[in-house]
């Protein structure tokens, strides 16, 4: 409780100094907590895995579920409008369907983001699980969005399909999902069940509006305790579309100027909050970067760490063990509210293991000038002026290792104004060009 008290003391000082209180004696932290956690016994990570961590490019915009404001989240369009936008990796939530197939679905219960219950009236709180990818197909996953977002609502919205995995690695290549004339999905009849019927899948094709980005993928083992044998599936998977990067992996052309993570040996993050699912996912899918998700809070599903400065380093020791070379620490502020951990002395012990920090989910300016440090130099910006010098006597040193890496967001618009990048046309227009 002693060390709890210390910690809380300087992260209440720092708060205050962060938004722009500087300059009070009273508000710099005590000096003795700081060192505390600066020396707690941490270990770090090998000389391989830091060569893992640097396939990963610095303040990466990974774009949360493509996008969940501008768009039905883990959709064609939303992952379509993320890849066009300039997001970095398109980011998904793993499930598993009852013939096996990966899909990219954050909610193990349908009811939230398709119209189950008109269409398979009670079954809609069966688990995903129970569902093959032809029942998943049937569903609209889009038209909840309009009617619960109708300031963002598009007629092209509606009848929008549940993606498979597979279907989101072609996005990222340059690729959509084939229309008819009546702007349907045209089933793919090569791929067959055991019975000789449709399997669920679709033919793709070129894009035509595809503007050259090839972001990389970010996928979450999500709830991997509902689905056994998934880290395998997804080694398979990854190995069989070439993008496992330690199995010969495809060449997937880029264009110069143009977001090219998608042909990088950085190409694929791994992220789990299951410390479970981490340990088989290092099985494998040894080599490839992995994100070591954090929550506050306990459950039966996952073991979390508090905010305390022990349990911390315990994660963190976890993390280095099992080479997780990023922490995916929560923010808070709105519109999430999430519990704080990514504050400054965080930041710290995540790189002084040797991790890069990775955090979720930036929806507002505020929130991407606090957690890149810009309240400690006057509100500017390293991307405004990367000479920036501190503002204020904080009595301690402020540095880099104190603030994110790259952060996951629903607005990649927003993150890439915010990075001073080139963004050809707004979100909405980005939308439009792609028959939206």
């Amino acid at each position: 409780m002693k060390n709890y008290n210390l910690k809380n003391l300087f992260v209440g000082a720092l708060f205050l100094l962060s938004i722009g209180f500087a300059g009070c004696e009273d508000d710099t932290p005590d000096y003795n907590a700081y060192n505390y956690y600066q020396t707690y016994p941490l270990n770090e990570l090998s000389a391989q895995a830091k060569t893992i961590r640097d396939y990963v490019k610095m303040d990466a915009v990974i774009s949360h579920r493509g996008t969940n404001f501008w768009a039905p989240e883990e959709t064609e369009p939303a992952y379509r409008w993320a890849r066009n936008m300039g997001g970095d990796y398109l980011e998904l939530d793993l499930q598993r369907t009852k013939d096996g197939v990966l899909i990219a679905l954050h909610d193990d219960n349908l009811r939230r983001t398709t119209n189950i219950e008109s269409v398979l009236p009670g079954k809609e709180d069966y688990p995903v699980s129970y569902f093959t990818l032809v029942d998943l197909r049937k569903l609209d996953a889009g038209s909840w969005f309009n009617d619960e977002y109708p300031e963002n609502a598009r007629p092209a919205y509606v009848g929008q399909k549940i993606l498979t995995l597979e279907e989101v690695t072609k996005i990222a290549e340059g690729y959509r999902i084939k229309k008819d004339v009546n702007g349907e999905p045209v089933k793919d009849l090569t791929r067959l069940d055991e019975n000789g019927q449709w399997a669920g899948f679709y033919e793709f094709e070129v894009d035509p509006d595809d503007n050259g980005n090839r972001p990389g993928i970010y996928p979450e083992t999500k709830e991997p305790y509902l689905f056994p044998g998934m880290e395998a599936d997804l080694a398979k998977a990854l190995t069989e579309y070439g993008w496992n990067i330690t199995t010969s992996p495809k060449t997937i052309p880029t264009v110069p100027g143009k977001v090219g993570v998608a042909n990088t040996n950085g190409r694929v993050v791994l992220q789990t909050f299951s410390r479970e699912s981490a340990v088989k996912l290092e099985k494998e899918l040894p080599g490839i970067p992995k994100c070591m998700l954090l929550w506050e809070d306990e459950s039966a599903s996952y073991v979390r760490p508090s905010n305390t400065i022990e349990s911390l380093a315990e994660f963190i020791n976890f993390s280095v063990e099992y080479n997780c070379e990023i922490a995916g620490p929560s923010i808070k502020g709105k519109p999430n509210n999430y519990p704080e951990l990514t504050e400054p002395w965080m930041c710290e012990m995540y790189h002084r293991a040797g991790m890069i920090v990775h955090a979720y989910t930036f929806d507002t300016e505020d929130q991407l000038r606090r957690y890149n440090g810009d309240y400690f130099y006057n509100g500017i910006s390293r991307f405004e002026n990367s000479d920036r010098e501190v503002s204020g006597d904080f009595g301690y040193d402020v540095n880099r290792n104190m603030f994110i890496d790259g952060g996951f967001t629903n607005l990649t618009d927003l993150s890439m104004e915010y990075q001073k990048r080139d963004v050809i046309g707004t979100a909405q227009e980005v939308l439009t060009s792609l028959g939206y």
